[in-house]
């Protein structure tokens, strides 16, 4: 049997991923014409046409798309071997953790005690909304507040972030008869924008009655804490966030806006010594007072 081009598949995913065949070649660290060529072969020794070129880029074709699907198995093999092989007997190297802010702040909080356990381990945090994609390997592992919906990637429980409404020292001296009397109309508060809002702090907010529309928004979700530890307002905040956060009061429990937090690693690299010092450490520390 002739044998087939493998690393030119990796050569396909460039320009499915990418759109056109410049931008696919700075990807891959090659020129076009390299590229090109190499997109050539693979085409002719599948027998068909794996994408359409065109002066405003490159589209996958229905071979190509059936192509794909196995090309993006391959890539996730190959990053397990190479997992597998970079992962040392000893507990040292680099963690790349990806989180949303909450969850980011209360991870970093508990970082040095790890590090104290492990001086040879470094992490690196990397907050984002959206989940980084594992296969690719642009993360080690992700935090989020639901197990994952695909196949390859394990879900582990490791604790609860929970919410409550609250409000500066400053700012409940000013409005304490209306705060005590929960003459929410007459308050004024702090929130996410609208294209980072959560459905279900919204939902809770707009269940206080008469409560106006948040008089500032913000959309990084830290923002909320600013605002409200400046006097500006009530506003949602985690509750361990808060804690160690001098001069910020509960104002009203938020039990229903309590989540569960899912650590989140792909199956190549559940076992390695690094993961599992990190899911036996967070599960131990993660809700301790």
């Amino acid at each position: 049997m002739k044998r087939f081009p493998w690393d030119n598949l990796h050569v396909l995913l460039a320009v499915i991923r990418a759109g056109t065949l410049r931008e696919a070649a700075r990807s891959v660290r090659m020129s076009t014409a390299t590229l090109s060529r190499r997109l050539d072969t693979l085409e002719e020794r599948l027998g068909g046409k794996l994408v359409e070129r065109t002066a405003n880029g490159c589209a996958p074709t229905e071979l190509g798309l059936r192509v794909l699907i196995f090309a993006e198995q391959m890539e996730v093999a190959a990053h397990g071997i190479l997992r597998e092989v970079e992962t040392p007997a000893e507990l040292t190297g680099t963690l790349r953790v990806n989180a949303d802010e909450w969850t980011s702040f209360l991870l970093i909080g508990l970082l040095p005690g790890l590090k104290k356990a492990h001086p040879g381990l470094n992490v690196d945090v990397l907050t984002s909304q959206e989940p980084f994609n594992l296969a690719r390997r642009e993360a080690d592992v992700v935090m989020r507040y639901a197990p994952p919906e695909t196949s390859d990637l394990i879900g582990l429980a490791i604790g609860d972030v929970s919410f409550s409404l609250y409000a500066s020292e400053a700012y409940i001296s000013e409005q304490v008869s209306a705060i005590d009397q929960q003459q929410w109309e007459g308050l004024d508060f702090i929130s996410l924008d609208e294209p980072r809002s959560d459905f279900e702090v919204e939902r809770w907010l707009r269940g206080l009655a008469g409560a106006p529309k948040p008089w500032l928004r913000c959309n990084y979700a830290l923002g909320v804490l600013d605002g409200v530890a400046a006097g500006g307002g009530l506003g949602i905040i985690e509750n361990n966030v808060a804690r160690i956060n001098p001069g910020l009061n509960v104002v009203l429990p938020a039990p229903q806006l309590t989540r569960q937090v899912w650590l989140w690693v792909h199956h190549s690299l559940h076992d390695t010594l690094r993961i599992q010092t990190l899911i036996h450490y967070l599960r131990q520390s993660w809700n301790q007072p």
